[in-house]
């Protein structure tokens, strides 16, 4: 026997432990009838040799027979097979009383060993084994993502190498292709997740809608448990947008009629809230109405302008809108201090104080400028916001007083923005944009205090050169300072915070208007939507580094996982 041979024999014994649990364990359904107890063989079989079994790990159930048969094929010679370190025939039978290592061997040409370990998660070749090649053969190699991991990482001998290739066998090679499983769960409802933002109760549950204005004709609201199991749902009329969980634990949601429902943690109405001055408003199919939830309970509303409604009763209390005719086209949101923050048709922008009075108003620098995106509140009363005109975007900081601080140009035509600004732990401005196509794809902007650019990072374009890939998502910024956000080219993204890229992971699906929402195991929760018929949605549970939400005054779109536009404590 040569003494590569001989080598590569020792190695492959002292290795077969270490590698038992990534070389071929099989997978057996076990039945009352079925004993539990296996038994491991490790089988070694040499270039050179006809016959069964090949080399493998594989676990037998006590106490299996296991038959085996080996020939030298021409050129080789001094077949040897043991069983436990014992000569046996070169033919026979054994039982799996114990766990066994069989081996035959020869001489002949001089060979080498590569054992392969590839990770669940993994398209490509060659699967997971221990293999005899004769030098100096040429060994093909190719991994790629499966859908929901993320971390591609292909290394031969320990050093990293491209995700395909190939390598001579001139000696025992070790390749090994591993990645990370980011979905702990996915569960696929019967409607897009697309104007929808998850909250979270504080019993774990998870409310999601469903629907998606002018391709769907209605919507539900689920309640979903910690683990991906519907608990209740109910059926809107028309399509809801994302709910919002008032400080008893009541859920609210505004339908694209504008109707407020308020359902009871058990899934009962309590009311609704249909009393508009004009109620035959313009629908608006960009941007979202959700409510607001002050301090002292009182639920704000955007429509055919500000309402503020009983939390209790459902009755209105008031009503603020000093342009007639005119309508909402984002979301309120609340203050330190209980100023009420909302956009007026275009560029109108209004504090109102909780009685419904006007405290001060003031605008965008064009009146065809407008604002989708929901407003942001810093520490200091800084109020963000994303506004766009003619294609262009925009970030505006407003002081307290509503004076202008200053305004951010976003590079690049189409680069609109319809998501919402976050802020980080150190004051940090997170944005991200839509897509102009193929040349000026979509961007996660990261901001100054002052507003100057920290960093971009470029998204890229997944569905070719005629598909916009935009991003809506609103980053979420964790406690480890991660940015996580969604994008429509299928993509779940975690970014450093210096703006390099951590991980990502492709979704079966597409994320439009959906941010994340953090708990504090980690766990992250986001829709998707089908593109196509059946137009179904889905919703993710999936695994992040971050233990809850940076220490932030606005660290996720509409501020917490109650989603109840609130600055101040909890």
């Amino acid at each position: 026997m040569t003494g590569s041979v001989r080598t590569v024999l020792v190695l492959v014994v002292g290795f077969c432990c270490v590698l038992f649990a990534a070389c071929g364990r099989e997978t057996r359904e076990v039945s009352p009838e079925t004993p539990e107890e296996g038994d491991t063989l490790w089988v070694e079989k040499a270039e050179g040799l006809w016959g069964h079994p090949e080399t493998c790990v594989r676990v037998y159930t006590t106490p299996d027979t296991v038959e085996y048969n080996y020939s030298l094929s021409s050129g080789y010679t001094d077949l040897e097979v043991t069983l436990d370190g014992g000569g046996v025939p070169d033919s026979g039978s054994f039982v799996m009383d114990m766990n066994h290592v069989l081996r035959a061997t020869c001489e002949g040409e001089e060979a080498d060993t590569l054992w392969v370990e590839k990770a669940e998660g993994l398209w490509g070749y060659p699967e997971t084994c221990v293999r005899v090649y004769t030098t100096p053969d040429t060994v093909e190699y190719m991994y790629s993502l499966m859908l929901g991991y993320a971390n591609l990482e292909v290394t031969l001998d320990g050093a990293a190498v491209p995700d395909s290739g190939s390598f001579v066998m001139d000696m025992n090679h070790m390749l090994r292709a591993t990645c990370e499983g980011k979905v702990i769960w996915r569960l696929e409802l019967e409607k897009h997740v697309y104007y929808c933002s998850p909250a979270v109760g504080a019993d774990g549950t998870i409310y999601v809608t469903t629907g998606i204005f002018r391709v769907t004709d209605w919507g539900r609201l689920h309640a979903v448990s910690p683990g991906g199991v519907v608990q209740w749902s109910y059926d809107f009329d028309y399509n809801p947008y994302t709910p919002v969980i008032g400080h008893d634990g009541t859920v609210l949601v505004q339908d694209f009629h504008n109707v407020l429902y308020a359902f009871t943690p058990a899934g009962a109405l309590k009311w609704k809230f249909e009393d508009f001055d004009n109620p035959n408003h313009i629908f608006y199919d960009m941007g979202q109405r959700v409510p607001a939830v002050a301090a002292d309970g009182t639920i704000y509303i955007a429509a055919d302008g500000l309402y503020a409604v009983d939390p209790d009763t459902g009755g209105r209390l008031w009503r603020f809108n000093p342009l007639p005719g005119k309508s909402c086209r984002q979301s309120p949101v609340i203050g330190a201090d209980g100023t009420i923050y909302v956009f007026i048709h275009q560029d109108a922008f209004f504090a109102v104080n909780p009685d419904g009075t006007e405290k001060w108003r003031s605008a965008l620098d064009h009146e065809d400028e407008m604002a989708f995106s929901c407003p942001a509140i810093d520490a200091d009363g800084t109020i963000y916001v994303g506004a766009e005109r003619n294609s262009y975007g925009f970030v505006y900081a407003f002081d307290a007083d509503g004076a202008k601080k200053w305004k951010y140009d976003v590079e690049g035509p189409g680069r609109t923005i319809r998501a919402s600004p976050t802020i980080g732990a150190d004051g940090t401005v997170y944005v991200a944009t839509k897509s102009g196509g193929y040349d000026t794809p979509a961007k996660i902007i990261a901001l100054s205090p002052a507003g100057a650019k920290l960093w971009e990072f470029i998204v890229e374009t997944f569905h070719g050169p005629d598909a916009a890939d935009d991003v809506y998502s609103t980053p979420s910024v964790g406690a480890d300072g991660m940015i996580y956000f969604g994008s429509e080219n299928e993509h779940f993204y975690a970014l450093n915070p210096d703006g390099t890229l951590n991980w990502k992971a492709q979704l079966a699906h597409g994320i439009n208007w959906s941010s994340g929402a953090i708990v504090p195991d980690g766990t992250l929760y986001i829709g998707t939507h089908h593109e196509n018929l059946p137009n179904r949605g889905n919703l993710y549970a999936i695994r992040t580094t971050s233990m809850g939400y940076a220490s932030s005054p606005w660290p996720r779109f509409r501020r917490n996982n109650r989603n109840d536009g609130r600055y101040g404590a909890e």
